[in-house]
């Protein structure tokens, strides 16, 4: 599995989990005759809330790029320091609120409309406010027929979200899906009910901490539990 395709499944991971109908690479035909695709369409028929989701990760698989007060300095906004890369999707919202192109009755069937953008970028607390007065200026322009949520997310976001909703679910199959399966396997072993350890409550803790050691040494965590 690709890197985006495996970033996607993360986005797709979260909505599954939320009780949302989701596809991966929504195909559409844009004004201009050719073709594009959403990475990720989510989409609730109880509360018609309808989720346009854009995984975008990219460069050397280490990097995370940065938005603080010194690159909002540098570069005015959020939009102008992406140069076009990861917000170029926002351009085809007209599109998708067409009849025709997602559902053919789009204000009927769309109460709640949310954008998201998952990526590689992480905006510094203090610039979120900023970073999303920004993009609902792009948004506005649309004239979009319904309002408009953005969200902006960090894949690590997304994961953490997704363990923590799993821990929570009461569903005891797998899920028959990579992400929910793996998020449900690190719930297994962080949150473990220990059977046949007898009834020192020392040698579970001591057993639970012999568990992980390996998980925590590879995410260069120190302390064990």
């Amino acid at each position: 599995m690709s890197e985006a395709m495996t970033s996607e499944s993360i986005v797709e991971a979260e909505w599954l989990l939320k009780g949302y109908w989701t596809k991966l690479r929504f195909a559409f035909q844009t004004d201009k005759g050719g073709w594009s695709d959403v990475d990720i369409l989510a989409y609730k028929p109880e509360s018609k809330h309808l989720i346009v989701s854009e995984s975008k990760v990219r460069g050397p698989k280490d990097h995370v790029y940065a938005y603080t007060a010194h690159t909002a300095s540098k570069y005015g906004s959020i939009i102008k320091y992406d140069e076009d890369n990861y917000f170029s999707f926002l351009r085809h919202l007209p599109k998708l609120c067409e009849d025709g192109t997602i559902f053919n009755n789009f204000e009927r069937m769309v109460r709640k409309f949310t954008v998201q953008l998952v990526c590689n970028y992480a905006v510094h607390d203090n610039m979120r406010h900023k970073v999303n007065a920004d993009i609902k200026k792009v948004v506005d322009k649309h004239r979009l027929p319904v309002l408009v949520d953005f969200q902006l997310d960090t894949t690590i976001d997304v994961l953490a979200r997704i363990i923590e909703a799993e821990r929570k679910s009461k569903q005891g199959r797998r899920y028959g899906h990579p992400i929910l399966d793996m998020a449900r396997e690190i719930n297994r072993y962080f949150f473990p009910v220990i059977r046949y350890a007898g009834q020192m409550k020392s040698d579970k803790k001591e057993l639970h901490s012999q568990v992980l050691t390996n998980f925590l040494k590879a995410l260069r965590i120190k302390d064990s539990i």
